[in-house]
């Protein structure tokens, strides 16, 4: 019986932004899991902010690996078999201070070898009282 080959996996990490004021969002965090026996190619295609029931798109984005510490381009960049590469999607700030409960969260879109996959990471924001209150 042959084994099934599994699909890339892309999952959205929370981001907690802490801050006194003036709150902005900068970027997304990413795995991309590979748990086939082959290298993946992949392609960011899309990148938007989820702004409690609005989707405001974002452009001039870019694509950081955090697992080798590097930029990578995000229209194509590899995964070796049997990995999983965390990545920073980061993008021009984006000034943002949400209502009570509202939830946001970047979203990301990417093709991997021909199979579109979505994903999306959570954004929490943390106000602190300025120091020395």
């Amino acid at each position: 019986m042959a084994m099934h080959e599994s699909v890339p996996q892309l999952i959205g990490e929370t981001v907690t932004l802490s801050y006194v004021a003036g709150p902005f969002i900068s970027y997304g965090k990413f795995r991309l899991e590979n748990h086939t026996t082959r290298t993946i190619t992949a392609s960011v295609k899309s990148v938007w902010l989820n702004l409690d029931k609005h989707h405001k798109p974002l452009s001039n984005f870019t694509v950081f690996d955090l697992t080798q510490d590097r930029m990578v381009n995000p229209e194509s960049f590899t995964v070796d078999a049997q990995t999983i590469m965390t990545f920073l999607v980061g993008f021009p700030r984006v000034a943002y201070e949400p209502f009570m409960g509202e939830s946001i969260s970047v979203g990301l879109r990417v093709i991997v070898n021909d199979a579109e996959i979505k994903a999306s990471s959570p954004i929490e924001f943390v106000r602190r009282l300025p120091y020395g209150l």
